[in-house]
């Protein structure tokens, strides 16, 4: 699959990859450039407990020995959440061909003002402690801005909790973008930051995006950027690839960054959950994805914009999605907290177990320490197939596809796993083919992400 791949090498997180110039060596973040005659010295000073002979050494073993630290670190600290993610209702006027949520057409429960407003108070609490911003998402597993009026009830309340705080608000929602050029104004007008859902150019977007009961959906979306952006505010878009688009990666990405101008290009190959489970939208060659994937990307910066994938984040250490791990509260009707942004209500939350929180009866919001401990105690074990994979700690693994918490054995080789490793090694190395070459031939960089 990979040419060259990466080895282990030390109980540490340090891995080698021998090509026919040079030699590769890998800490979780930081690559490093040896030319092939120098390459088993290198490695014997580096696995060695003697004074590094290269500065490059000692670069390598801090970045290993904090990789370890800082995964430990997520899996122990307090959970503290200073963002508050807000799935407001089940329901959407479209009818996504892969939609993981699957969402009502008629009018589904509700988050309850006064839950939101104990939800934001803990949160309030923790940002003012860490003297950090107040983040508040709208998201869901339907459309947060379908109910316009109620949109702007939830979001008066969280301000209000904020302002009361003292704290700084930062406003983000993501949303399809089918809307009258009113409501496109009000959400431009009330939140900071759009997250906004676009599959590609026209023929793509309509075919995988239909409105509900049918209808187009593309021109909506390009008005909806137009406004976004005549307002000032920071547009981002997701776009999801199904085994129809993926080879049209280079001309989605082309197609996006003229016509609605983002900050940020969040590409994800569909979910095979809900509707995504259906074979016409399931992608299987991660090769050719990946292909297609870098030719995008290599077209996005030529506008400027950056193209990214969030499965495997080279340089940030992470794992699952779950918000235990991410110090997110995600609120679904049913006044409950979930760790898993799969789950839209209280039902899927308390069946699969990932219930972590909810109100008190008493106007509080209580969170559940066990459940989390015994979450986190799950995700710390690393599956035996990922024990000797250089992006394991860049990695969600199988998440969300298959969950870590009830399921912990990562499906090596599938679709996923084979596409987050080809795109971290892509980035590896091309930031060691951009290294400057030192004087003896040895140089390293922290890998960049996009």
């Amino acid at each position: 699959m990979i040419d060259f791949p990466f080895t282990p090498i030390a109980d540490h997180p340090l891995f080698r990859a021998d090509e026919i110039r040079r030699a590769l060596f890998y800490a979780p973040g930081y690559v490093v450039a040896v030319p092939a005659e120098n390459a088993d010295a290198f490695e014997r000073h580096l696995v060695s407990d003697e004074p590094p002979q290269w500065a490059a050494i000692s670069e390598l073993r801090r970045h290993a020995i904090q990789a370890e630290k800082s995964w430990h670190d997520l899996l122990s600290r307090p959970f503290t959440p200073v963002c508050l993610t807000l799935y407001l209702n089940n329901e959407c006027n479209l009818l996504c061909r892969y939609c993981y949520a699957m969402p009502s057409s008629r009018h589904a429960p509700r988050l309850r003002p006064e839950v939101v407003a104990a939800a934001a108070d803990t949160v309030a609490r923790n940002c003012l402690e860490q003297n950090r911003p107040f983040t508040v998402v709208f998201h869901g597993g339907g459309e947060p801005a379908l109910d316009q009026p109620f949109a702007e009830h939830i979001l008066d309340t969280v301000e209000s909790v904020a302002r009361r705080y003292g704290l700084s608000l930062l406003r983000y929602i993501a949303t399809n973008g089918t809307m009258s050029e009113q409501k496109a104004a009000w959400l431009a007008e009330r939140f900071d930051m759009v997250g906004l859902s676009c599959d590609g150019p026209a023929d793509i977007q309509n075919s995988q995006r239909p409105r509900l009961g049918g209808g187009d959906t593309a021109k909506a979306v390009e008005r909806t950027a137009r406004i976004i952006h005549a307002a000032g505010k920071t547009l981002h878009v997701r776009v999801t690839v199904t085994r129809d688009s993926a080879a049209r990666q280079p001309e989605i990405a082309d197609y996006i960054c003229a016509h609605l101008r983002p900050a940020e290009i969040h590409v994800e190959p569909v979910y095979r959950v809900g509707r995504g489970e259906q074979d016409e939208t399931a992608l299987r060659d991660a090769e050719g994805f990946t292909r297609a994937f870098l030719e995008a990307r290599a077209i996005a910066r030529r506008w400027g914009v950056p193209w990214l994938n969030s499965g495997s984040r080279p340089g940030e250490i992470h794992g699952p999605y779950c918000h235990v791990m991410r110090d997110v509260l995600q609120l679904v009707p049913g006044e409950i907290a979930t760790t898993c942004l799969k789950t839209t209500d209280r039902a899927q939350a308390d069946a699969g177990g990932y219930t972590i929180g909810g109100s008190d009866g008493h106007g509080g919001f209580t969170i559940y320490a066990e459940r989390i401990a015994a979450i986190r105690s799950s995700l710390a074990a690393t599956p035996d197939s990922c024990q000797s994979c250089f992006n394991r700690y860049h990695c969600v693994r199988a998440c969300p596809e298959y969950c870590p918490v009830t399921d912990n054995n990562q499906r090596l080789g599938s679709f996923r796993c084979q596409v987050h490793q080809l795109l971290a090694n892509a980035l590896i190395r091309e930031t060691a083919t951009s290294l400057p070459v030192g004087g003896n031939g040895i140089a390293g960089a922290p890998v960049r992400l996009s």
